[in-house]
């Protein structure tokens, strides 16, 4: 009997533990399915992107690598689910095997995200990839008139 309870309480653990957001298996299916295996979800957030958010350079990096830019989702806010994937073109630029990944959603649809590599001490900087692994410089036709024209836009 005592083992029951404990297979019990550690499968119910288990599971409890694998629940995921309604986002979560959202942004996992789109990864799945696009050949990334999810290794573990890191977490899920929001985010809404006001107008002095538009300064930074990260936010400005994060919206250089995706499809549209931001005006194209007005005030929205935007959910995030982040995870550390396999199977994607980062894998092996600091021989770690795996990426941090993060997706965009809006009202449950994904619309973009982005995509960074792991090193094993964490001492990694620059800017992040597309949610596919594609620099700013490989997205934008001319990246460097995009950055002026973002910075007329919103500032520096």
């Amino acid at each position: 009997m005592a083992l029951f309870l404990f297979a019990f309480f550690y499968l119910a653990g288990c599971s409890e533990k694998e629940e995921l957001s309604e986002n979560a298996k959202i942004a996992k299916n789109f990864l799945t399915n696009r050949g990334y295996e999810v290794i573990e979800h890191e977490k899920d957030g929001s985010h809404n992107f006001s107008k002095s958010d538009m300064k930074s350079i990260f936010v400005r990096q994060v919206w250089a690598v995706q499809d549209k830019g931001p005006d194209e989702y007005g005030n929205q806010r935007i959910d995030t689910v982040s995870f550390f994937i396999k199977n994607h073109p980062l894998d092996n630029e600091y021989d770690m095997g795996r990426t941090y990944a993060t997706v965009w959603l809006i009202d449950g649809k994904v619309f973009g995200g982005w995509s960074y590599p792991i090193s094993k001490n964490n001492d990694i900087s620059g800017a992040p990839y597309s949610l596919n692994g594609k620099t700013a410089d490989e997205i934008k036709t001319d990246y460097q008139k995009w950055v002026e024209d973002w910075q007329d836009k919103y500032g520096r």
